[in-house]
């Protein structure tokens, strides 16, 4: 089943992927190795407890006398095996190359062809005396010669068959560094990203394994595969894009790196970020609470102490000192206590991960900051949010403001929270009539909120009077609750949404009136849907995945009905109207900063009253047209 899909836009993969990278455990065992402190931990932590017997093997060696092998005459022993009285004369006979070849050659016949039964010996004894009249073609030592066995001809270089055995001609096109060479071009090839291939992440688990698949969809060509997967600890429930975060390998940054990266939530309480541009990878990069693993990690390095040796070459039996040490188990600190069902990375603040569990809380993590405590040096939550009373199903930050975070839940609530500010009592509410499914903000109109829910209704809200009724409010699928919804980066108005009924379903809703207008729904073939997602390099290019374990991709340029109604919105058509103009908004982020506890509230009707002149100020232009 695949829970979950992610797009990766265009240019954010390396386009040549590396196949490892070390560990956090390797990388510490490294730096000791470097700096020369692996053994003086060893000599702590070991000591001799068997010096009794090393005594006892320096008397046994003491004790031991040599024993002198009698000399024996050569002429005493049998003819056949007096090895000193064999000929060594080679008359008739040249050597090439290390072969040795002539007319009186002996013909070598393999062992296993020999028969040891009697009657095949008294044969052979009958066949003694018959005279072999076989003709043997003469032997070219100079056309041998002209191919570099055994020396050219007028020369005296060449190359043994021990040199051909090992590919070492003197011809380049036999030369291994340049068969390694075009290998390497080939392999790098192979996993090479071109600029028409776009990316998908597919979150599944077959049977009792689970994994993230990196798939490639060439755009050209029309041709889907696999380029590389990781494996998961634990069934995935939902995936974030980040490019931010602290790593364990130091720089001029102190271990802040910026790339390609996913967090992905399970139905554990940890959250592991994993490196997209590894391909063997064998760890995530981070982990965001969880479990403690100190333990496992200390236990991983004394394993790679290698045992030291005395000066004679024999080995001492160690024992470890029996020392008191913390032992680590349990949930970090901070940690989710259930399965995290919801992440969201901040566009504006690219450090900063949300994440929604079935703990009923919201937490903030800065990926890039670590905190020193009682069970370790690691990242700890920034904030936790507790104004949800059930599962956290759904959560994303505001493409703008990076303070302002969107959750819904199962207490059939949607909530605007202040990043800033723990308290409940700043949070605005609107109650849903079913659970929360999927939350999205419209890109090109930012004040409004989307929000699906278990029944099929798909409600919209301006953030500017939150809490009151709705915009608009549809059915989106009225034999299925839908389960995720998609705006178009590039074409305003245009939503996706998908269900269990199989289906996925096209909207238009850049001038509801009352509700948006359905535009054509398609059966993908794939299950029951769980996840969709356009793609937000192309406007036209959207995927799905669900029950079937498979992912279908749509391309909509080629849909007729679809194209006479949104082609002419696609970004930089002048003729589409959205919410952004000249005028700024009020930053949400100075108001936060401000301190005051009803800085939503000010803040959004800000925003409010900035809309309201934009929107006079839009009349105005459309009159004069």
């Amino acid at each position: 089943m695949i829970a979950a899909i992610e797009w990766i836009p265009a240019g954010r993969a390396n386009p040549t992927p590396s196949k490892y990278e070390y560990s956090r455990a390797e990388q510490e065992f490294l730096e000791k190795v470097q700096a020369g402190e692996l053994g003086k931990e060893e000599e702590e932590d070991w000591e001799d407890v068997d010096d009794d017997d090393n005594d006892n093997e320096s008397e046994t060696e003491d004790q031991e006398q040599e024993v002198e092998v009698p000399a024996v005459d050569p002429k005493s022993l049998p003819a056949d095996l007096r090895m000193d009285d064999y000929s060594d004369d080679e008359d008739g006979e040249d050597k090439v190359g290390g072969l040795l070849v002539g007319k009186d050659a002996e013909m070598m016949v393999d062992a296993d062809d020999i028969d040891s039964d009697d009657d095949d010996s008294e044969d052979e004894d009958d066949l003694a005396d018959v005279p072999d009249t076989r003709e043997f073609t003469p032997l070219d030592l100079e056309g041998l010669q002209a191919m570099g066995i055994g020396g050219k001809a007028g020369g005296d270089e060449g190359y043994t068959l021990e040199d051909l055995q090992n590919m070492t001609m003197n011809n380049d096109e036999f030369n291994e560094e340049d068969d390694d060479e075009e290998e390497d071009e080939d392999d790098i090839d192979d996993i090479r990203i071109r600029d028409q291939d776009a990316l998908i992440l597919v979150a599944k688990a077959e049977e009792d394994f689970a994994s993230l698949e990196i798939n490639v969809f060439d755009t050209e060509y029309n041709n889907l595969y696999v380029h590389h997967d990781i494996p998961l600890p634990s069934f995935p429930l939902c995936l974030a894009l980040g490019s931010v975060v602290g790593s364990y390998q130091k720089n001029e940054n102190n271990g802040i790196t910026a790339g390609n990266y996913v967090a992905i939530g399970s139905f554990e309480p940890g959250i592991e970020i994993w490196n997209l541009d590894v391909m063997n990878a064998l760890e995530p990069t981070l982990v965001l609470g969880g479990m403690d693993t100190r333990g496992s990690e200390e236990e991983w390095m004394r394993m790679q102490m290698p045992v030291s040796t005395s000066a004679n070459g024999g080995g001492k039996k160690k024992k470890k000192k029996n020392k008191k040490k913390g032992t680590a188990g349990g949930l970090r600190e901070g940690s989710h206590t259930d399965a995290v069902m919801s992440l969201s990375w901040n566009t504006v603040h690219q450090q900063v991960l949300a994440s929604g569990s079935a703990d009923g809380t919201v937490k903030l993590w800065d990926c890039t900051h670590s905190t020193s405590g009682k069970k370790g040096d690691y990242i700890r939550p920034s904030a936790t949010l507790t104004h949800h009373t059930d599962k956290v199903q759904s959560l994303s930050w505001h493409p703008s403001e990076g303070t302002l975070l969107a959750t819904g839940g199962y207490d059939r609530r949607v909530c605007l929270a202040d990043a800033r500010s723990t308290d409940s009592q700043n949070v605005k509410t609107a109650k849903l009539r079913a659970d929360c499914e999927a939350i999205a903000w419209d890109p090109h109109n930012q004040q409004y909120l989307t929000v699906a829910s278990e029944d099929g209704v798909v409600q919209c809200w301006d953030v500017r009077k939150f809490g009151g009724d709705p915009v608009w409010s549809m059915i989106a699928h009225e034999y299925g609750g839908v389960s995720d919804i998609s705006y178009n980066a590039h074409v305003p108005g245009m939503l996706l949404t998908c269900s269990i009924d199989k289906t996925v379903a096209l909207w238009d809703t850049l001038n509801p009136s009352p509700k948006p207008t359905p535009c054509g729904s398609k059966d993908m073939n794939v299950g029951r849907l769980h996840s969709v997602s356009f793609y937000p390099s192309s406007p036209w290019l959207l995927a799905c995945g669900g029950s079937g374990n498979e992912i279908a991709i749509w391309d909509v340029e080629g849909e007729d009905t679809i194209q006479k109604r949104f082609a002419g919105r696609t970004s930089g058509d002048a003729n589409v109207s959205t919410s952004n103009t000249e005028e700024e908004e009020p930053d949400f982020e100075e108001v936060m900063a401000a301190g005051d506890d009803q800085a939503t509230t000010k803040a959004l009707e800000g925003m409010n009253k900035s809309k309201k002149k934009k929107g006079k100020k839009g009349k105005k232009v459309h009159k004069r047209k």
